[in-house]
């Protein structure tokens, strides 16, 4: 695959990628998760691909998905309450790229991280990429018909916000998502030790957890091992610590 075009809010190269193959009678959607990634790791891309197994096996076909690292507004006053490092958000951005390049499915969602002003939350993020993809949809859809199926029940498109079992505690979100966008569902992913609420389709999911030593990567425990000198900092794209302050 080609690399995405630096610094587009919603890269869409892997959607396209996906329309030649779509099941012309399923309902397509696609995915998106937000959080610090202070730093950015493999389990975030491994999050996305959890829901999507999730969603496949309740017949969704998932075009695409975004990793969308929080704007440094959030994170800044987030990690000096914690006593830790904050990466700045044009970092934590290029980290992303480096980690999903050549990735066919997950994208970074480079818009949350951007944005000028203030910074904006979860439902925001994705009431913006909802908004986007409509867009799309109006302004291709005659020439590729194909998009018709990512628009849900309320004729925007279908977007599931993925997220691990604290936020969708934090947030209400085992309730799902309609009180901030319609058309945008939830897909809970839980760690192997954790036992999140049931789900409620078709607005909320619970996927698997993610299997093998994936599951145990945390920003976190990268951080931690990242300020020791010497240690190997496990799940992070190559070039971390080069281009890192020390």
């Amino acid at each position: 695959m080609a690399m995405d075009e630096p610094w587009q809010p919603w890269p869409m190269q892997r959607l396209h990628h996906a329309l030649p193959g779509a099941h012309r009678e399923r309902p397509a959607c696609v995915l998106l998760t937000t959080g610090a990634m202070n730093p950015p790791h493999k389990g975030h891309a491994q999050l996305l691909r959890q829901a999507r197994e999730r969603l496949e096996g309740a017949g969704y076909q998932v075009w695409a998905a975004w990793m969308s690292p929080s704007h440094d507004g959030y994170v800044g006053p987030k990690a000096i309450s914690k006593r830790t490092v904050h990466l700045s958000s044009k970092l934590r951005l290029h980290l992303a790229h480096l980690l999903v390049l050549g990735d066919p499915f997950v994208a970074v969602g480079y818009w949350e991280a951007s944005k000028k002003g203030s910074w904006p939350d979860f439902p925001q993020v994705a009431e913006e990429l909802q908004r986007t993809l409509k867009r799309l949809v109006d302004d291709q859809a005659e020439l590729m018909p194909t998009l018709n199926l990512l628009l849900g029940e309320s004729g925007w498109p279908r977007v599931f916000y993925a997220c691990g079992t604290d936020h969708a505690e934090r947030c209400g979100l085992y309730d799902g998502f309609g009180r901030f966008c319609a058309d945008v569902g939830v897909v809970v992913v839980p760690r192997q030790d954790e036992a999140p609420e049931p789900e409620r389709p078709p607005e909320v999911f619970v996927a698997s957890a993610a299997p093998g030593e994936v599951a145990g990567f945390s920003s976190t425990k990268i951080r931690e091992s990242f300020q020791i000198a010497g240690k190997d900092v496990r799940g992070v794209p190559d070039g971390f610590r080069e281009a890192t302050p020390q």
